[in-house]
């Protein structure tokens, strides 16, 4: 089974997490950030779209289609994300525009604005890519129809710029946070380690007085109880050894009495390894723990006092 160190999965955890903000937040302003500025960018073509239609009437009903063209390329200047502007008139005929060889076909009839309706708002395919086209009728459509066009190019290149920055935002917190992972890792795997190789090295059975507390957090807390563990473990040690001991030393006692000893037939007496002949009772004493008390014993009294006690060996009253 694959082993991973601890620093290891701190650090992966560190960049997954990063890793995962930094997709979450590019997803968010491809998506979210982007329809809002849509939104936002529409609006204000929009504005400028009624604000134009208002503009545009008089030079219409008056046939100053010039006029209308020059303010149709003067707003395109003025706004950068606008690609083009043209009125067509109420039967479709063009009227003014800011196309070199006049409105292309491919956009007459695409969106097409009802009389009740303030403007229409409908996103078409180009070879520039996305354009919103943005129409609103010139009173009421009767005499004409303005058509704006609004490139999301601009949008999509300031959307990538904020994509950009939040990518170099995230590898920094990345970096930062890789740094601070490694600092933090090792504060927690350094006590760790210290407390390992002790453990370790008491398990070959090397003298361990106590094992080291580097800290007072939970890896502090777990060096107490491995120190309360070794305690117990000692006193047990100890008490087994004394037992051990206790029982070598009955063991020697018990060897020292076991065996053939010569006695003497006659006076009883005991001969020890060294030729000496000694009492039993001292030879006994000395090769044990037993003590001696004397006395008589009832056949020996009758003998050696019958003057004193009965034929039983009982001393009389």
């Amino acid at each position: 089974m694959l082993s991973i160190t601890l620093r290891i999965k701190i650090l992966f955890s560190i960049i997954l997490t990063t890793a995962l903000f930094g997709i979450g937040m590019v997803v968010f302003a491809k998506t979210i950030i982007y329809s809002k500025l849509s939104n936002i960018l529409l609006e204000q073509t929009v504005y400028i779209a009624k604000k134009m239609a208002l503009d545009c009437v008089n030079p219409v009903i008056t046939e100053q289609y010039f006029k209308v063209t020059i303010m149709l390329k003067d707003v395109i200047t003025s706004e950068e994300e606008l690609v083009y502007g043209y009125v067509l008139s109420n039967s479709g005929s063009e009227i003014a525009h800011t196309f070199e060889k006049g409105v292309p076909a491919s956009l007459i009839g695409v969106n097409n604005v009802k009389s009740d309706q303030a403007f229409s708002v409908k996103k078409l395919a180009t070879d520039k890519g996305g354009v919103y086209d943005i129409a609103v009728p010139l009173l009421n459509g009767d005499i004409g129809v303005l058509h704006l066009g609004l490139s999301d190019k601009m949008l999509k290149s300031d959307v990538n710029e904020i994509v950009t920055i939040i990518i170099l935002y995230a590898l920094t917190l990345l970096l930062i946070g890789v740094i601070l992972s490694i600092i933090f890792s090792q504060a927690i795997t350094r006590p760790l380690r210290s407390l390992s190789k002790a453990v370790e090295a008491y398990g070959r059975g090397e003298k361990t007085e106590s094992f080291p507390v580097d800290s007072k957090d939970e890896i502090g807390e777990l060096a107490l109880v491995c120190n309360i563990m070794l305690q117990r473990r000692k006193a047990a040690d100890d008490d087994l050894e004394k037992t051990v001991r206790e029982l070598r030393e009955a063991l020697d006692r018990i060897k020292k009495l076991s065996g053939l000893l010569p006695i003497c037939a006659s006076c009883k007496k005991i001969r020890d390894d060294k030729g000496y002949w000694n009492q039993i009772e001292s030879y006994i004493k000395t090769h044990s723990d037993a003590e001696f008390s004397h006395g008589i014993c009832p056949e020996c009294a009758v003998k050696l006092y019958p003057e004193l006690v009965d034929k039983h060996g009982n001393f009389l009253g």
